[in-house]
């Protein structure tokens, strides 16, 4: 008995004590320690009490004292990139916190020259890169930045993760300036010459665009040469109140439907003048209190075109809740465009009301955010510019349970729920461990993958080597399940494609 009680009080002592977080920062590339990393923890609901720490010589970092429970660890580096754990970090009794590793990954660079078919160097030609992205289980390119080249023709994009990337450039030869005269000068041969875009590498065809592999480290070059062409002014007249703020951008459709920039600019008054722009299909999109976004089709000869403004559509409404529960604080209402990928959300707030101001035109998904164990059951909504929408949430069901490899904890590894309606996924934190919350009532697939970053879990295709071992769950309205997962000692990950197409 004595033995049971002096075992009890070291138990309690330990858990008083606290528990030790511990571990080395290492170079993703070399795995050699790096020192004077900045490593912060903070605990996974109160992100704001982060705690730093700042590696030495040997690259190891401890955090003693901390109370059982989920946390969040970064580590920071100037010239690297920010490295942290695949999953959250969970601290307790039996939880092996102490031998960490956190990679931190030298950053890659794209750089290049952008010149004319004389070889002399185009001065601020817009530079585009486009990098790959997973976004709801769909990879996508989408844009990641974009750059003005400087006066020798030169541009940089530094502080990239390693991976594949599309790059554009476009522009305009320094003579077709002159023809910058809001349409009230005689056409002259000379400045009726534009450049078109180019793609890496050096092609018209976004479908047939390259792409440039970044290695961590390392510097890939892109050079692009801009080939004069044939090319017009357009003079696009505003109507329904332009007025001094107005900013316009002229695109094109680029590698993954992106837009590429062709020219932007800001206007006072009713007239954009567009010159030097090469016969072809673009969109041209107007900002300020007011908005359109407009298809043109440019010719070979110069054109007045009209464009009407009127308020960008406002979206509001409310969201109800079965049973007339509330739902958490936090919650918010999420649209999300279907073609590029873009997002808006708006708070939630008493009544279960919500405002979006200034949304383009488009089609757009709509979610909940931040919700719990709620979901999004159904939606409708009306009007053109002043849209209502009427939303009503619905508790959903959990699942959680844990993740072995070798009848260790599968720290990191991607858990899917695969429905036909609709797929999630998460990561299982350290001590293996994942809870999917908020699911609604059906049928679903449940599978987990050890390396599954580039996994695109919402397309069909890409699971379905997943799907003959993967366990069969049927869940039910507001009810809770269990399921542990055990990966194969020998995974069959197959990672989605390094170079996403355009």
């Amino acid at each position: 008995m004595k033995r049971i009680v002096l075992a009890a009080l070291l138990v309690a002592g330990a858990q008083a004590a606290g528990y030790r977080i511990a571990g080395i920062v290492v170079n993703a590339s070399t795995h050699q320690a790096v020192a004077g990393a900045c490593v912060t923890l903070a605990p996974l609901e109160r992100p704001d009490e982060r705690l730093p720490f700042i590696t030495g010589p040997d690259g190891r970092f401890v955090f003693a004292g901390m109370a059982a429970g989920r946390y969040t660890l970064v580590a920071e580096r100037r010239g690297f990139l920010a490295g942290a754990l695949a999953g959250d970090l969970v601290t307790g009794p039996d939880r092996h916190t102490e031998s960490l590793v956190l990679p931190v990954s030298p950053p890659g660079v794209i750089a290049g020259k952008v010149t004319d078919d004389l070889g002399d160097p185009v001065y601020q030609a817009n530079v585009q890169l486009f990098g790959s992205a997973m976004h709801n289980g769909h990879r996508r390119l989408t844009p990641v930045s974009s750059r003005q080249t400087d006066d020798t023709g030169q541009y940089r994009f530094g502080g990239l993760a390693p991976g594949s990337y599309f790059v554009s450039a476009s522009g305009f030869p320094w003579y077709a300036k002159f023809n910058e005269t809001h349409g009230d000068a005689p056409a002259r041969t000379m400045t009726h010459t534009g450049y078109g875009i180019q793609y890496f590498r050096d092609t018209g065809d976004p479908a047939a665009a390259e792409p440039v592999a970044v290695e961590a480290g390392q510097e890939a070059a892109a050079d692009f040469t801009l080939v004069p062409l044939p090319a017009v002014a357009v003079r696009v007249h505003l109507e329904g109140g332009g007025d001094s703020g107005i900013q316009y951008a002229l695109t094109a459709a680029g590698p993954g439907g992106n837009p590429v920039l062709v020219r932007q600019g800001n206007t006072e008054g009713d007239l954009i003048n567009l010159w030097a722009i090469p016969p072809g299909h673009y969109e041209l999109e107007i900002r300020s209190n007011l908005y359109a976004r407009e298809p043109i089709t440019i010719g070979a000869v110069d054109a007045d075109i009209n464009v009407r403004l009127s308020a960008a559509p406002s979206l509001s409404g409310t969201v109800e809740v079965e049973g007339g529960a509330s739902l958490p604080a936090g919650a918010s209402i999420l649209v999300s465009d279907e073609n590029a990928g873009a997002s808006q959300s708006a708070s939630i707030g008493p009544g279960g009301k919500f405002v979006l101001q200034g949304i383009p035109p488009e089609r757009y998904q709509v979610a909940l955010l931040g919700a719990g164990d709620y979901y999004l059951k159904q939606w409708s909504a009306e009007g053109v510019t002043a849209i209502r929408l009427k939303a009503i949430a619905a508790k959903g069901s959990r699942i959680a349970g844990k993740v072995e490899c070798d009848d260790q904890p599968a720290a990191g590894a991607l858990v899917v729920l695969s429905g036909p309606e609709e797929s999630r996924a998460v990561r299982a934190d350290t001590a293996g461990s994942y809870e999917i919350r908020g699911v609604p009532p059906g049928s679903y697939s449940l599978f987990a993958v050890q390396n599954g970053a580039d996994l695109e879990y919402a397309n069909p295709a890409a699971i379905e080597p997943y799907l003959a071992g993967a366990q069969k769950v049927k869940l039910a309205a507001g009810a809770s399940y269990s399921r542990d997962l055990a990966l194969p000692r020998t995974t069959a990950d197959r990672p989605g494609p390094a170079s996403p197409k355009p």
